[in-house]
């Protein structure tokens, strides 16, 4: 995971404090709610979200503060309006681009005024970066870990279902503050037995594989969105 990180990003992690593996994405996004928040808290959650943002705050016993993605914003959150006593109680934010189900993206300009606001409010920012190497046209999505001061304050979620079509395979990452990967690690050893070795195995082969598998995949789902495009054209959509 590291090395995949310092290819892809050119982002240095330390894979004995800086890096866990996940048995997915949807675990570790779960299992980070009961890591970093008791009842009382508040989770930052984007409006539109991934379910498990919102899931995994209640089933910690915390609360949601819904933060709209509107499109004259580029579906990004506006971090200005969340209110005072809101900012008080919060401990998490979570963010995910490339976006589901926007599908928007994000700029380091936005992740960095992300890593500023979690700084100076003392939340922890969570990244879902699930979609990131499913990307068109040319375009790369960037890594929050980018930002030079990231590992204060955020880590990024990561998983090969998507990239490498190893959905059932249930097999991610999460990498960045040392604090927060520890404290996952702690829910995690006592509520999971970790990733079966046969997967490790086929995971990091994946990981270490070149580009083309992944643009093989890419070059499928552009079909398919292209056909789509084109079909609510035709009816006027």
């Amino acid at each position: 995971i590291a090395n995949w990180y310092k290819k892809r990003f050119k982002v240095n992690l330390n894979p004995e404090n800086e890096v866990i593996g996940l048995i997915g994405g949807k675990e570790g996004i779960g299992h980070a709610a009961l890591a970093f928040l008791d009842p009382g808290d508040i989770a930052l959650v984007p409006d539109p979200h991934y379910p498990v943002y919102s899931r995994g705050t209640w089933f910690a016993g915390a609360e949601c503060h819904f933060m709209p993605l509107k499109e004259e914003n580029n579906f990004l959150p506006d971090l200005e309006s969340i209110p005072s006593d809101i900012l008080k109680k919060a401990r998490i934010m979570w963010i995910n681009y490339p976006n589901n189900p926007t599908g928007a993206i994000a700029g380091l300009d936005f992740f960095n005024k992300a890593i500023e606001f979690g700084i100076k409010h003392d939340i922890a920012i969570l990244h879902d970066a699930a979609y990131s190497e499913i990307t068109y046209d040319g375009y790369r999505a960037p890594s929050i870990m980018e930002i030079p001061n990231s590992k204060e304050i955020a880590i990024e979620f990561h998983s090969l279902s998507k990239a490498y079509n190893m959905t059932g395979w249930r097999v991610g990452s999460a990498v960045g503050n040392k604090d927060l990967i520890s404290a996952i690690t702690t829910i995690k050893s006592n509520l999971d037995s970790g990733i079966p070795q046969a997967i490790q195995h086929m995971a990091i082969e994946a990981l270490k594989s070149d580009d083309s598998v992944i643009s093989n995949n890419i070059e499928i789902y552009k079909t398919r969105r292209d056909r789509l495009i084109s079909a609510l054209e035709l009816i006027g959509l």
